[in-house]
């Protein structure tokens, strides 16, 4: 369905419309003009005045005009005249484009009457354009290939005129390769094409210029031209050629790398890539070629890029490939011959055939050190070669003809030179002469000959006493100037006593760097020098020592306090001295004493006086004596009792002090005696003291258990130090065969990082060099050291001098000529080559004596001499070609040499070739591509067959299968190579055969003779020379219009028997196709489908040609032309058209029936009864349709309208046609109703009511009133305002005290309200709507003012003053319970704020009087006593029930006439003390039992331990014990205090780390809570020390405080607060229901009293009843239970509790009050 959306128009149209249409025509029969276009304007097309039989003077009358804007844009009607005239220039093409009929549509209208008219104009076309091609220029691209009669479509010219004014013929200028043909569609469209008559040649003319013209058919003829430029593209029909087929260089050898040979140039006439030559080396060229020389490809240059040497190969035959880039390519090859010319180009070799390194510094004179061997490969003078040596080397040269041999010169120091560099130079007899230089680096190795030495003669070390253990004391240094092991130094501390003490207990060195540490802490007092002795070795064999002294001088440091000597105390409590008031100034009272342990400046003591004394004025203390003497003469005044307080100072930095008092009493006549502490108690007679027993012990306990523990642990560690001096402990002390053989062993100690022992590594290396050394480790972690690993050692870093391994310095050479055998290669091993004794004419016995020996030099390895006989036998199996490749011949040298004398022999043995074998081929199968297309004589290299035989056995001759295409020629190289190829001999069609096998053979001359195969696969490439052929050169297809997309109206067939890219085709549209065609078609350029992608409109075309081109993919691409006739097929594809010719969108809603909304013309383009369309509107809307004339309708209200009802109509207008199925479309309409204002204002309520608490705030919005309107815009805007209503009190006026919001309905307080004042008022609001003439409404409010608690209660009785108090006489005798008073009080609030309770809040004697609570009565609660005081002061509360509740106080004195006996004192504290033992007499007892538990509890375990180390076998600490000594005892443990405190926090951690690794750790908790931090738990700590942070939850196992500890709501009394809100009572609401409450809590406190009900027992109601619920508890009885806490414990306080506690109060003689003061303690 269309949805149509329109603008209002312009309100002239509406009113025009709407008027015009009430008298509406009809018009018959139809008026046609015709007019030529492009014609003037005001050119005239018809009189339509007189066409329509008007009158001319009546138009201006009639009122005519144009209806349609359509009209009004391209005519004018003049109406003096009644002619249509052209108002703006007419363009055909622009209006209609390429229709054949172009028609306008005009409308007239009369207004008076109103009548309408419709006109059809038709514009005749003129020829006013010229045909036009889409381009001036055009490019077409044809291959010089393409055959004769291939066709090339153009593209059309296009001729917007129609008819006979369009395109009517083509032209094509002459040429000489081109002809024009012309096609013509069933629509009379002609189309060009270019028909190719002379073959193309690009290397001729490689470019075309043709002018094709387009004439059209008019008068006179218009015509347009294109040119068109053919360019020839190139095929790749040409090979490059060299410009010589061969090409000859001389070269010298060692020419440099990138020196240019040659530069190589092959031309090819193609363009492009087919033009473009590349160079590359033939198949045929050898890899050593390829490495010697590089061909560019791009220039062609050949270059050197190896080393050419003469001696290697004089001469080089390089095969040149050049190929262009075409598809295929195309190829031409030549030959480079390069000859090498000889130079001196190769210098002496020195060949090292023996070399002794390093050289021990010990060794002798003439001793051969190094054996060398000097050859030159050139010949002549260049091959004679001398040796020189460097002159400043203790080394000389000994020649024997072709050997020379290193000697010493003079004997060497290592410390002096460690290394020499000996320089060997070889120089032949060259022109120039060539040397090489052969440098030796020559280490001497070390021998221990120099002891250590330290750097100074002594050392000294200043300390500080109290330093921490481990400290540095100093480093000794010293120094070895040996090398390696010799000169590895160890530290160690020779064995002495100091204060009877091990020296080694002081302080401990570092055996790798000589850091000497402290092993304790020095005191000054008891040491200050201690010389140390320190020795060092080397790790040489025999080791060097040397030693040295190490002063250690302990520095003085203030740490003692100074010590008083006089006066002392023996008390606690000084004795005071007495001094005589009439001592005068001066006098000597007496003198304080002090020493100091330390010395010099920190010794020096200072005595003053401290401010703090009672009278420091009085007396002065001497600052270094310490007298203390009167500074004045006392006086009467002074005080008797004086107390003096003297510091005494020490000079150490920082000073430290000690203070001591002295009590002075100044008397009359003081006694001249010095005073004697007495005791205050002396006379008193004492009990004995439990707690100082329990002290003394704890003490005595404590000490024991410790002197025990030392005892034994002292006892269980000199058992294992005698265990570890045992002679059973050593692995080595039994004589087992090994001990002598591992002789030498090296202890390593590997320390921690705080000075423990983490393992020892021991060396153990035999004496004798063959043998293998181990290595183990023992480790102290763990009670015993177990045997832990046993790996073998790298070798020493100096390797021992064997003897005989060179030969003596002194000897001759003999060269007796040189003897050469002839062999075959691969024979077998033992086969006899020579007698060397027999062709030296030597005896083989003198041989054997003068120890024949084959030297490691030469080719030992395939030989070997048998010294009895003398007889060369072969060793090892022998294969030519591997030992000499190509060469010729082949030689194996045989180095011999006897001692006794001297003597070198030097043996040939040459190898001789066998036919062992066969040619071969590089692979087993070869393929080859060639272009169907290559010319006659082409030739194509083949890899030839490589055979490493030589001479006769090597390859000869090639053999190839018969075949029809190819021939066999094989190229013989100046070196011997033969080299196959194949040549074409008849002309390839890939489409007959596109596949060639042949079988190359290559055959040696070996006999027999030996050969080998090669498969060639020729395969012929594909050649584009063929163009696509279509199954039929026209194809036919009918369709149905709109037809859905992707509809299939034909598959074209198009076949090419090229393969590949050459006969894959491409469909596609021709350029002759127009845009719309294009538009409505599409091809698949893979399948040839053509399918619909466009509507097909039977109105539009009804027939479509369509040209289809097919084109290979091959280069250059050929292609091939059909065409395809497409025939429509007409349907009812189209819907009515709804067009609105006037319309108003809105509408008001009190509009009459019969009212025109809008004017509807429809149209379908289908004729017939499929063009005759029906129009209706739906009957359920108060509109309908009324025909005007055919196709035109018009919109008609049918009843009236209510826009409150209905606001907007969606009116959907359906227009059908007759066709066959019908056709229809619907629009849609949007209409508006316009308000009327014809609805009054509602209120949502008929009266409203609004409870407002009392001195409610200035503002506060009360209630919001709220009216609704219908209407809308501004008949719905509302406006409020108050309206004066009587009230209860009809003076009142509302505005006073309200406002309301005019807009929103708002009701605010002007003012606060009073309930005491006004409790209800009423008033009416009025709403009016903003309309014309405005409607109204009204409603009733009703306000009731809520009483808030903002009046305190006020005492009636007994009324007295703010700062006095009533007074009331009671006689002793009253007896209880005797109404005393009333306190009367009232509250002006209402209901529960009015409600008042009494309270007592504070008495004298609070058990002796209560107050009820709700009466106000105070009555006496038991009989008077004498104790009890004689007045008593209440204070008396009244409280209100209100929220928060406000109260009143009232003071009352209560006398009582007679006066009683005195009160008793001391009664509570008689009545607390109890019988027990003291705190901390129970805390000692506690620790006693403790202590003696975990004494007895550590003896056991220790004596255990002990006798189980004891017990042990002597066999198992063999290898342990003797471990276990050099550490200190592993079970040392360090303590790690981790407490980080935080809120909350109850327990402490602290963690235990013992010193080795694999020590377990413990952790464990104290908790602060209780007064005594007892030891909780103990347990293993996870992971190594060190390895986690300590635990947060480690202490986490403590049961923790529970925070629901309390009683539960049917257990604990309370006050009505702490109750469950949500268990609510109902307060009393009448006089009898509020006594009946107050009797029953005036009996539940009697039985509360008596002992006979349980505190908070029961439902928790004091006995209540049950109507009132848990809130009516006793609110002023403390839960002390609440503040009770039980750390670490889970337990909940029962209800036997509260009993209990009840009971004890019970018992107390009703003192609650006492009781509980208990239960909160």
């Amino acid at each position: 369905m269309e949805r149509v959306s329109l603008q209002r128009p312009a309100w002239k149209w509406q009113v025009l419309s709407l008027f015009l249409l009430c008298g509406w025509g009809w018009v018959s029969g139809q008026i046609h003009y015709s007019v030529v276009e492009e014609s003037e304007v005001g050119t005239v097309v018809g009189n339509v005045a007189r066409d329509l039989g008007l009158k001319v003077e009546e138009l201006p009358g009639r009122r005519l005009r144009l209806g349609s804007e359509e009209s009004l844009r391209h005519f004018a009607v003049r109406l003096d005249t009644g002619a249509l005239v052209v108002s703006q220039q007419l363009d055909r093409e622009r209006l209609c484009g390429a229709a054949a009929s172009c028609v306008l549509s005009v409308q007239v209208v009369t207004e008076n009457p109103l009548q309408l008219f419709r006109l059809e104009v038709e514009i005749l076309d003129l020829n006013d354009n010229s045909p036009s091609f889409p381009t001036t220029h055009r490019t077409l691209r044809v291959a010089e290939s393409a055959t004769v009669g291939a066709r090339f479509p153009l593209e059309s010219a296009q001729d917007p005129d129609v008819g006979t004014n369009t395109v009517g013929s083509y032209w094509l200028s002459p040429n000489s390769h081109f002809s024009l043909d012309v096609k013509q569609q069933q629509d009379g469209k002609l189309f060009p094409e270019l028909v190719l008559e002379r073959a193309l040649d690009r290397e001729e003319q490689p470019e075309l210029q043709l002018v094709l013209t387009a004439v059209d058919g008019g008068s006179p003829a218009r015509s347009g031209t294109v040119q068109i430029t053919v360019l020839v593209l190139d095929v790749n029909d040409n090979a490059p050629t060299f410009d010589r087929a061969t090409y000859k260089v001389q070269v010298p050898e060692n020419t440099p790398v990138g020196a240019l040979l040659l530069r190589l140039n092959a031309s090819d006439p193609d363009e492009g890539p087919n033009g473009e030559t590349q160079y590359s080396f033939g198949v045929h060229t050898s890899d050593l070629v390829r490495r010697l020389f590089t061909l560019d490809p791009h220039s062609g240059e050949v270059r050197v890029s190896g080393a050419l040497d003469f001696e290697e190969s004089p001469f080089y035959e390089i095969y040149v490939r050049a190929h262009d880039g075409g598809v295929p390519e195309m190829e031409g090859h030549c030959v480079l011959q390069v000859e090498v010319e000889d130079t001196n180009d190769n210098p002496p070799e020195v060949l090292l055939t023996s070399l002794l390194n390093p050289v021990p510094e010990d060794t002798p004179p003439e001793t051969v050190v190094g054996l060398f061997n000097i050859r030159d490969r050139d010949s002549g003078a260049n091959g004679d070669v001398s040796l020189e040596i460097s002159p400043d080397v203790p080394f000389a040269i000994r020649s024997l003809q072709n050997h020379f041999s290193l000697v010493t010169r003079d004997s060497l120091d290592r410390e002096s030179t460690s290394q020499y560099i000996v320089e060997l130079i070889a120089q032949d007899g060259g022109s120039p002469a060539l040397t090489t230089t052969l440098t030796l680096l020559l280490n001497i190795s070390d021998v221990n000959d120099n002891p250590p030495h330290f750097l100074q003669p002594s050392y000294d070390a200043f300390l500080l006493e109290n330093n921490p253990p481990g400290s540095l004391l100093c480093t000794v240094s010293a120094s070895d100037p040996d090398d390696g092991d010799n000169s590895r130094l160890v530290y160690s501390i020779e064995s002495g006593q100091v204060q009877g003490a091990p020296i080694s207990s002081f302080v401990h060195i570092n055996p790798d760097n000589g850091n000497l540490y402290a092993q304790r802490t020095f005191d000054f007092e008891l040491l200050q020098v201690l010389p140390v002795s320190v020795a060092v070795r080397d790790s040489g064999s025999p080791p060097l020592h040397a030693n040295v002294t190490v002063y250690i001088f302990v520095l003085d440091q203030n740490d003692h306090p100074p010590t008083i000597l006089h006066p002392t105390s023996d008390s606690d409590i000084p004795a005071p001295r007495r001094v005589p008031l009439s001592a005068p100034a001066g006098y000597l009272v007496t003198k304080v004493t002090a020493v100091d342990a330390d010395a010099g400046h920190n010794a020096w003591l200072s005595y003053h006086l401290l401010p703090q004394s009672t009278d420091p004025s009085l007396f002065h203390v001497s600052l270094y004596t310490g007298e203390v003497r009167t500074a004045r003469a006392l006086r009467d005044t002074d005080v008797g009792t004086q107390q003096l307080i003297v510091q005494v100072t020490d000079n150490g930095d920082p000073p430290l002090s000690t203070t001591v008092t002295i009590t002075l009493a100044l008397e009359e006549a003081a006694l001249e005696e010095s005073y004697k502490p007495r005791d205050f108690l002396a006379g008193a007679k004492e009990k004995p003291d439990l707690t100082l027993y329990l002290i003394i012990a704890l003490a005595a306990v404590s000490t024991v258990a410790l002197a025990t523990v030392t005892l034994l642990a002292a006892r269980c560690l000199r058992r294992r130090g005698r265990a570890a001096a045992s002679p059973c402990c050593c692995c080595w002390l039994s004589e087992s065969p090994s001990r002598d053989f591992f002789k030498h062993s090296s202890p390593k100690l590997q320390l921690s990082s705080d000075g423990t022992l983490k393992y020892m590594e021991v060396t153990l290396r035999p004496t004798d060099s063959q043998s293998q050394c181990y290595s183990t480790c023992f480790s102290p972690g763990s009670d015993r050291s177990d045997f832990t690993f046993l790996r073998p050692c790298p070798p020493p870093a100096t390797l021992p001098r064997a003897t005989g391994a060179f030969l003596p310095a002194t000897g001759t050479l003999r060269d007796p000529g040189q003897i050469r055998y002839s062999i075959p290669e691969e024979l077998t091993r033992g086969t006899f080559v020579g007698n060397i004794a027999k062709d030296l004419g030597t005896d083989v016995a003198k041989l054997a004596a003068a120890n024949l020996q084959v030297l490691s030099d030469s080719d030992s390895q395939y030989f070997s001499v048998n010294v009895n006989t003398g007889v060369i036998m072969v060793s090892e199996r022998i294969d030519r070609e591997q030992l000499c490749g190509q060469n010729p011949r082949c030689f194996l040298h045989l180095k011999l040499a006897i001692e006794n004398p001297v003597e070198f022999y030097r043996i040939e043995v040459e190898i001789l070739d066998i036919n062992d074998n066969p040619p071969e081929f590089p692979s087993d199968e070869v393929s080859l591509r060639i272009y169907e297309l290559a010319s006659l004589g082409a030739r194509f290299p083949i890899q030839p067959a490589q055979d490493p035989d030589v001479g006769t056995n090597t390859l000869q001759t090639y053999h190839l299968s018969a075949n029809e295409n190819f021939n066999l020629n094989v190229k013989a190289r100046t070196d011997g190579g033969k080299f196959p190829e194949l040549v074409l001999e008849r002309a390839l069609d890939r489409e007959l055969r596109a596949f060639h096998h042949l079988v190359l053979t290559a055959e040696d001359g070996g006999f027999p003779p030996q050969s080998s195969k090669i498969r060639i696969t020729i395969q012929v490439l594909d050649a584009n020379d063929n163009h696509p052929v279509f199954d039929r050169p026209s194809y036919g297809a009918r369709l149905v219009e709109n037809s859905p997309l992707g509809t299939l109206v034909v598959k074209l067939n198009a076949t090419d028997v090229d393969e590949g890219p050459n006969g894959d085709i491409r469909y596609s549209l021709s350029s002759h196709n127009s845009a719309a065609l294009h538009q409505i078609f599409a091809i698949d350029e893979q399948t040839g489908e053509i399918r619909v992608q466009g509507n097909l409109d039977f109105e539009e075309a009804t027939v479509y040609e369509i040209e289809v081109e097919a084109k290979d993919m091959g280069s250059p691409t050929m292609e091939e032309h059909c065409s395809v006739v497409v025939e429509i097929t007409d349907v009812n594809d189209n819907a009515p058209e709804v067009i609105l010719t006037s319309f108003s969108s809105s509408l008001s809603e009190d509009a009459p029936p019969g009212t025109v909304v809008a004017v509807i013309h429809v149209r379908d383009r289908d004729s017939g009864e499929q063009g005759r369309v029906q129009c209706h509107v739906s009957p359920d809307l108060p509109f309908q349709l009324r025909k005007d004339y055919e196709h035109q309708y018009s919109l008609l209200t049918s009843t009236h309208l209510d826009r409150e009802q209905i606001a907007y109509y969606n009116i959907t207008i359906s227009a059908s046609d007759l066709g066959s199925p019908p056709l229809s479309r619907h629009t849609t309409l949007p209409i508006a109703l316009a308000d009327v204002n014809d609805n009054a204002p509602q209120f949502e309520q008929a009266s409203y009511e609004v409870l407002v608490a009392e001195n409610n705030p200035v503002g506060s919005v009360l209630v919001t009133v709220s009216a609704a309107d219908p209407d809308s815009e501004q008949n719905s805007r509302l406006s409020y305002s108050i309206l004066r209503a009587g009230g209860t009190d009809p003076g009142l006026d509302p505005t006073r005290y309200l406002s309301i919001h005019p807009t929103s309905g708002q009701i605010s307080a002007k003012l606060p309200f009073d309930y005491e004042q006004t409790t209800y008022l009423q008033f009416h609001v009025e709403v009016s709507d903003g309309g014309s003439p405005a409607l109204r409404n009204r409603t009733l409010v009703h306000v009731f003012i809520v009483d808030q608690n903002d009046n305190a209660p006020r005492v009636h009785f007994p009324r007295a003053g703010e700062d006095s108090a009533t007074q009331f006489r009671i006689s002793p005798s009253t007896a209880p319970p005797a109404l005393i008073t009333k306190v009367v009080a009232i509250d002006a609030d209402s209901g529960r704020n009015a409600w008042l309770s009494y309270h007592l809040a504070e008495a004298t004697d609070p058990g002796l009087f209560s107050v009820a609570l709700r009466s106000g009565e105070i009555r006496i609660m038991r009989a008077l006593q004498e104790t009890d005081a004689s007045a008593h002061e209440l204070l008396v509360v009244v409280r209100d029930a209100g929220e928060p509740p406000l109260s009143t106080a009232v003071t009352l004195v209560v006398l009582v006439e007679e006066r009683g006996p005195e009160a008793l004192q001391g009664s509570e504290a008689r009545a607390t003390d109890g019988g027990g033992l003291p705190t901390v007499t129970l805390y000692l007892i506690v620790s006693l039992v403790l202590i003696s538990t975990v004494s007895l509890v550590g003896l056991a375990v220790l004596g255990v331990r002990c006798l189980r180390w004891g017990s042990a076998p002597a066999n198992q600490s063999c290898c342990v014990e003797s471990v276990n000594t050099l550490q200190p005892p592993p079970s040392h443990i360090f303590g790690h205090l981790h407490y980080e405190p935080k809120q909350g926090d109850t327990v402490m951690g602290v963690q235990v780390t013992a010193t080795a690794p694999p020590a377990p750790r413990y952790r464990s908790c104290f908790s602060p809570v209780s007064d005594i931090s007892e030891f909780m738990f103990v347990k293993p700590s996870a992971g190594p020390a060190g390895a986690n942070p300590p635990d947060p939850t480690l202490c986490s196992e403590q049961a923790q405080p529970n925070t629901d500890w309390r009683f539960s709501q049917t257990q604990r009394p309370g006050t009505s607060g702490s109750q469950n809100g949500e268990e609510g009572g109902a307060w009393p609401n009448n006089q009898f229901d509020t006594e009946m409450l107050q009797a029953m809590i005036l009996a539940s406190a009697n039985e509360a009293a008596d002992g006979n009900s349980t505190l908070g027992g029961g439902t928790g109601t004091m006995g209540l009843s049950a109507r009132y619920g848990p809130q009516f508890t006793l609110q002023h009885v403390p839960d002390y239970r609440q503040n009770v806490y039980i750390p670490g414990s889970t337990a909940t306080l029962t209800n036997a509790a509260g009993k209990r506690d009840a009971k004890n109060s019970g018992s107390s003689g009703g003192n609650k009050k006492k009781s509980g003061k208990k239960e909160k303690k």
